[in-house]
């Protein structure tokens, strides 16, 4: 009893920022947060596969454009436990190719390349660290020798296309007992195949992003 009292009383300094305004009778302290920001795509490899056709195969230069159209996103909803934080988290992310070879007039997955994570964070040294896992939803647009693809598949133009996973590093900032607001960089990846007209597009996607964000605990 005593070591279990000596370890708690060790630990209260560390505990995470959301509780401190928080009773100490509950477990679990849910909470929400939206933010938006900048990103940058590494030039990944791509293949473009399309029946009766050679490949095309290139180093893909991704722009996101993160405040034209449907602007860039990040949506967290979870809980904290002392120095634990379990959250699911939307990316809304978009990819436009620069570096378009002659057979492709289009080629973006723009209403989003999209991945949806399970996340685990840990508070420690001010800071949060954060790893997550989960799978890609993406709506590609795409228009290859001059076939363009329909948009009509998939879940109202969703495919389920791949995996993804995330590390980030998060500061988070209290503006009063509920609002809070946080910076955020992390370090994305993930691997998709989605359709084009007779064929398929391997698209794999490594992207740094730096966010601000708004929250709200409940």
């Amino acid at each position: 009893m005593s070591s279990a009292l000596l370890l708690l009383v060790l630990a209260d300094p560390w505990l995470s920022p959301f509780e401190r305004y928080l009773p100490r009778t509950r477990d679990l302290h849910p909470y929400v947060s939206v933010g938006t920001g900048l990103q940058y795509n590494v030039p990944m490899p791509i293949v473009i596969r399309q029946a009766g056709q050679p490949d095309i195969r290139l180093t893909a230069r991704f722009s996101t454009r993160p405040f034209v159209d449907v602007p860039y996103y990040d949506i967290k909803v979870g809980v904290v436990r002392k120095l634990w934080a379990y959250e699911l988290e939307l990316v809304h992310h978009k990819l436009y190719l620069d570096n378009r070879p002659p057979e492709v007039d289009t080629f973006e997955i723009t209403h989003g390349y999209n991945p949806i994570l399970l996340n685990v964070a840990r508070q420690q040294w001010g800071v949060a660290f954060r790893a997550g896992a989960g799978i890609l939803l993406a709506y590609p647009h795409s228009t290859v020798r001059r076939l363009r693809f329909p948009e009509t598949g998939g879940i109202l133009g969703w495919y389920v296309s791949g995996p993804a996973a995330q590390f980030s590093v998060s500061k988070w900032f209290d503006l009063n007992r509920q609002l809070f607001a946080g910076l955020e960089g992390k370090l994305v990846g993930a691997w998709a195949r989605v359709p084009i007209v007779n064929g398929s597009a391997d698209v794999p996607n490594l992207s740094l992003h730096g966010l601000v964000s708004v929250g709200w605990r409940f």
